[in-house]
Order: structure tokens, then C-alpha cells, then sequence
């Protein structure tokens, strides 16, 4: 191990991420970490187990040459690895943000008795309420010591489902930086209005329904510049219909925030299974955009239907379309509309209002004294 893993000389709270990639889940706990930051007092750090390209900076890394999918399989050489790094950093508390660093710190922390906090960021389904992944995560989950869920439907489904107790959960809403994420008024290349997705090229996030739409639209007539902004494992699949429908891809981002702080609307596509409280929501909303969205689990919590943007059933592509379309044409609305999303999320997802409620998780978990705010 290098000099990264030198013992800091304040007690350590360890956040633990799968990779650096700027997805929704690790810009939160590099977010966290920073805020709950106190010098003196505690050190929040942020442990990568995977490479990847650096759009989030964690504080430490394993290193592992895995980062492109690491929720396929499982890498055992994690483990020693991580167990290694655990024993020479001595933290006073862990935090897995997701399921993914869970299942490797788990087993790195057998025999241990280390306080283990886990950051529930999505849903399950029902469909899959007797399979043999849920059975593996009920035994994950005893080793856990409290569970911070992202929104309500993680937090239903972690008692219902995975049968953690109701007394270990606190809903704990995604936090971002309202000085981080907001609308920027310059460098505009026309004054067309910018629709923008942003999120992994998986089935569950659809960004095939994104160009879909977009080409609907297109064929309304309607002017705009569409936007979309990920990576993953459908990219192929969907750039040629893209190209076609005059969707520019960015791919993976480290500047999403400055990308959406110069966008006018934000497109959320996604299917129900796997959501929690999409955190690109509340970028998107920070950044003073309204979003037309599937009602899936959290959006609901993020979005106020005809107020901030527009909620559709995850299957009605025309009444996405027309919502887009609505948003497109009249700027008076965008402009209404946006004002509202930005003041209701620094209201209620900021990440100084989040971080408060983080503290009431870790605080039990905590020597006396540790738990002091910020």
C-alpha cells in the first residue's frame, strides 16, 4: 500500500464508492464527505474500490482494473485488498454507497466489529420478491448497522423486503450543492433550447426513449438541441438512431453540472426497477431546469407535477412527447417552471439539509463527542 493509506490523525468515517465514474451515487459521497468534513474533530474520506476515468476524486483507491462494469460478477481480489486497506486506515465507521461496495465490505470486515452504515440508493421491484439475489442481500444486510434509504419506497422495501428492522432506517434524501449545480446565463452557441439526458446507457435508464422522443419532437417541426450526456453498455445500440434524430452524445462527463447548468429542460426517462430518489433530479432542479420524468419510485419526492415539470407514466411516449413539446415552445413556462424546481430543491435537497440528517445516521455509530455538527 502507498502513502494513501497513512492513518489521518482525527478519527476517520470511511465512504466507500464502486468507481469514479460521475454518476449519481458517487458524486453524492464525494458531496457528503466534503460537507460533513471537520477538521479537528473527524475526517470524512472517500474510498474508490475500482479505476475508472476520474470525474469523481476519491480521497483513496484500491486500484482494481475493473471499473468499466463492476456490478457484473464479483472480483474476490477486492477483498484482501480492501480488508488491507481497513486495517491500516482504522476507521471509526464505514459507509457503503450502494449495493456494490457493500458486497465487498461485508466479507472485508469479517470478524470486526467496525460500525457498517449502508446507503440503500434504489428499489428492488416486486417481481423479484423471492429470488435468490434478495435472500443473499437479507444476509448482507445483518451485518449492517444502520441503513440511510434514499427515498420512501427504499425505505419500505428495506423493511418489507430485505427485513432490515424499521428502527435501523432513516429516509435520508440525496443531497447536492446549490453553489455546485445552478443555472449559468453565458456561453450559449444559439438561442435554441437545450433538452438534455443524462445518466448511464442502460435498459433502465432508457436513453432509447430519450432519442425516441427527441425524434418525435423533430418531426413536430419543433427547433432544439438535444443532449445527451452517459455511457454504458447500449451506446452502440443507440448512435446511429442518435445521429439520426440529431442527438448529440457527450458521453461520460466530469462537468455535468456546468452541461446542465447551460440546458433549458431535463429529460428523465427511466423504468421503475432500480430507483430510489434520482439524484439527477435534484442536479437538474438545482440548475433551474423543469423535468418531465416517468413516475417512478422518488420522482414524486423531487418533482411537483405541473409545478416544477411534468410526471408520465413510464410507458407513455406521447405524453412525454407533449410535455417536452410544451416546455420547447413557451420559455415564459421553463422560465416558471424552473425558478419553482430551483427553490424547492435548495430547499429541501441541499446537501447542508442532507448532511444534518446524515449526522442523526452516523451519530449512534460514533465514539462520544464524534458526532457534533459540522
Amino acid at each position: 500500500m502507498a502513502d494513501q493509506w497513512t492513518k489521518t490523525d482525527e478519527p476517520l468515517i470511511l465512504h466507500v464508492i464502486p468507481t469514479p465514474l460521475a454518476r449519481g451515487a458517487q458524486r453524492e459521497a464525494r458531496a457528503l464527505a466534503d460537507e460533513l468534513d471537520s477538521p479537528g474533530l473527524r475526517a470524512h474520506r472517500v474510498l474508490c474500490l475500482f479505476d475508472g476515468p476520474a470525474e469523481v476524486e476519491p480521497d483513496l483507491t484500491l486500484g482494481i482494473p475493473d471499473g468499466d462494469q463492476p456490478g457484473v460478477g464479483y472480483n474476490w481480489r477486492a477483498v484482501p485488498r480492501l480488508r488491507s486497506a481497513l486495517a491500516q486506515l482504522d476507521p471509526v465507521c464505514v459507509v457503503a454507497h450502494g449495493g456494490e461496495p457493500l458486497k465487498y465490505l461485508v466479507p472485508a470486515m469479517v470478524g470486526k466489529k467496525r460500525p457498517l452504515a449502508y446507503y440503500a440508493i434504489g428499489t428492488y421491484g416486486a417481481s423479484v420478491g423471492r429470488s435468490i439475489q434478495v435472500a443473499l442481500w437479507h444476509q448482507l444486510l445483518r451485518r449492517v448497522d444502520a441503513v440511510a434509504a434514499e427515498g420512501d419506497e427504499v425505505a419500505e422495501e428495506c423493511t418489507r423486503l430485505l427485513g432490515v428492522p424499521a428502527d435501523m432506517v432513516t429516509m435520508t434524501p440525496n443531497g447536492r450543492d446549490p453553489e455546485v449545480f445552478r443555472p449559468l446565463l453565458g456561453g450559449r452557441q444559439d438561442d435554441r433550447p437545450v433538452v438534455t439526458f443524462v445518466g448511464a446507457l442502460t435498459e433502465g435508464k432508457r436513453p432509447d426513449r430519450f432519442v425516441e422522443a427527441v425524434a418525435a419532437m423533430r418531426a413536430r417541426g419543433l427547433e432544439f438541441r438535444a443532449v445527451l450526456i452517459g455511457d454504458g453498455i447500449l451506446r452502440a445500440r443507440v448512435e446511429s438512431p442518435a445521429r439520426d434524430a440529431g442527438v448529440e452524445m457527450l458521453g461520460s462527463r466530469s462537468d455535468v453540472a456546468e452541461l446542465l447548468g447551460r440546458s433549458d429542460v431535463m429529460v428523465f426517462p427511466s423504468r421503475p426497477q432500480g430507483e430510489g430518489m434520482p439524484g439527477v433530479l435534484i442536479e437538474g432542479g438545482l440548475c433551474g431546469l423543469p423535468i418531465v420524468a416517468t413516475d417512478v419510485p422518488g420522482v414524486r419526492s423531487v418533482i411537483e407535477d405541473g409545478t416544477t415539470g411534468f410526471i408520465v407514466d413510464p410507458e407513455d411516449l406521447d405524453g412525454m412527447v407533449a410535455a417536452l413539446s410544451r416546455l420547447v415552445e413557451d420559455r415564459e413556462l421553463r422560465t416558471r417552471m424552473g425558478d419553482a424546481a430551483r427553490a424547492r430543491c435548495v430547499e429541501q435537497f441541499s446537501i447542508g439539509a442532507v448532511g444534518s440528517l446524515w449526522l442523526k445516521v452516523l451519530t449512534p455509530l460514533l465514539p462520544a463527542g464524534l458526532g457534533s455538527p459540522s
